[in-house]
């Protein structure tokens, strides 16, 4: 195992592809992250963000799942599933850095109340190839904590999986950044996750999901929480054409340089860079629903309080400009 690495995958079945990040010297570094590729997806977007990844050379790639398409086709068979699986394998093979998988819910639904038969196929070739549905890395002082949205019926992290990730936030409480990946942002407002945001309250975190096809940044509890777009699924708006960078709908790698003890997150399109305030809620509080209104603000006193302990807090511009 490469040194300044650690993990909870006991399976021999590893949810990474290798584990040769190259010979970056120093405590920075920098990752690259995937979204979504299923949802209706579009060919040869996913390899070619590949190919560019490539040429940037990241230390490694995280990814927010959704691979395969699955129970969005009429066939749902186990074969067919498989040789979804097999043709992802031939799409991520000339990905040079390693890659993390995370569950998505197309590569495994969440339990039913009646009929479980797609979920248990679909968990048993999971594990198969990647052993593990949840999972920790750590990385040159950096926890990634890596979660399983379908966990329970009607979405969401079950008790177990909670359980273990508030065990592990304990039990790593000297690491210099905690990344947290979830597949679904809809979790976030779920009583089980706000559970694992107190526990990461007194520390300083960054959170990455994806699912929705549009990229919002949203500021809870002063910290910054990602919804990542498209990485070569379809549009948000199936009959509609994507609307492009400043509706937050548009192909994109998220970058992550780690540096100076703290994370600064760019967004690369195919053509172009955008910073990770491309779209907030302040600019455009309208494309997103009223119920997921994910924004939760600090008051003024506690946003002092947690910066004089070094953790860094910012409110979205809307809560600041509302205060005054």
């Amino acid at each position: 195992m490469p040194a300044s690495f650690i993990h909870s995958v006991t399976t021999e079945k590893k949810p990474w592809t290798h584990l040769d990040f190259g010979s970056c010297d120093g405590d920075d570094f920098n990752f690259a992250i995937f979204s979504d590729r299923s949802g209706r997806p579009q060919p040869g977007i996913y390899e070619d963000a590949i190919r560019k990844v490539n040429m940037m050379c990241p230390e490694f790639v995280m990814s927010i799942g959704d691979y395969v398409e699955s129970l969005c086709n009429e066939d749902h068979s186990e074969e067919f599933f498989r040789r979804q699986w097999a043709h992802f394998d031939e799409i991520i093979a000339p990905c040079r850095p390693p890659f993390f998988y995370l569950v998505g819910n197309h590569d495994l639904t969440c339990p039913h109340a009646e009929d479980n038969t797609a979920h248990d196929m679909m968990e048993r070739v999971w594990k198969e190839r990647f052993g593990v549905t949840y999972y920790y890395f750590i990385r040159k002082g950096v926890l990634f904590l890596c979660l399983h949205s379908t966990d329970r019926i009607n979405y969401g992290l079950g008790d177990e999986q909670t359980a273990w990730a508030l065990k592990t936030i304990r039990e790593h409480a000297d690491v210099r950044w905690t990344m947290v990946f979830i597949h679904d942002p809809n979790v976030w407002l779920s009583e089980n996750f706000q559970k694992i945001e107190d526990a990461l309250y007194e520390r300083n975190y960054s959170v990455f999901a994806g699912h929705k096809h549009r990229y919002v940044r949203y500021r809870r509890n002063g910290r910054d929480y990602y919804m990542l777009g498209m990485t070569g699924c379809g549009q948000p708006h199936p009959a509609e054409p994507a609307r492009g960078v400043l509706y937050g709908e548009f192909h994109h790698l998220t970058w992550v340089s780690f540096r100076h003890g703290e994370p600064h997150v760019t967004l690369l399109a195919l053509d172009n860079i955008h910073d990770d305030g491309l779209v907030t809620t302040p600019k455009v509080t309208w494309l997103t629903a009223k119920y997921f209104r994910a924004d939760k603000p600090l008051p003024p006193e506690e946003m002092k309080r947690l910066s004089d302990k070094g953790i860094r807090v910012a409110n979205s511009e809307f809560f600041e400009d509302w205060n005054q």
